[in-house]
């Protein structure tokens, strides 16, 4: 389901992000897209172009909740004021995932797809 947040902004509904750099250092942030090649998410972190960390994603699939990891880096970045708060919105190129979690993010992406239609 897409929730529509102020500014046109587009945001996938209950799909919270958790990331990290090297230092693991954790942050969080949302996803605002997703497809088979990366992610655009918002985030209150300002972070460098080029930079790489992991991203575990959590969502629902009816009662079951469910999650994986990927490995990303940042290839566009944008700032993006909303009211009351400022964020960045991250472009993000999948740069690896296991063979395990593969079949989560096509199950994500197919749930996302089939709720598209019937929005």
């Amino acid at each position: 389901m897409i929730l529509k947040i102020e500014g046109d902004i587009e945001m996938m509904d209950n799909v919270p992000l958790e990331y990290w750099e090297t230092s693991d250092a954790r942050q969080g942030g949302f996803i605002v897209d997703v497809n088979e090649r990366g992610l655009c998410v918002l985030s209150p972190v300002d972070m460098n172009i080029g930079g790489e960390f992991r991203i575990s994603i959590f969502f629902s699939l009816g009662c079951e909740f469910d999650g994986f990891q990927v490995l990303t880096r940042i290839i566009g970045k944008d700032l993006c004021c909303q009211e009351g708060w400022e964020s960045y919105e991250y472009k993000l190129e999948f740069i690896g995932i296991s063979e395990e979690d593969r079949p989560k993010l096509s199950n994500l992406l197919r749930v996302r797809q089939t709720r598209n239609i019937y929005s």
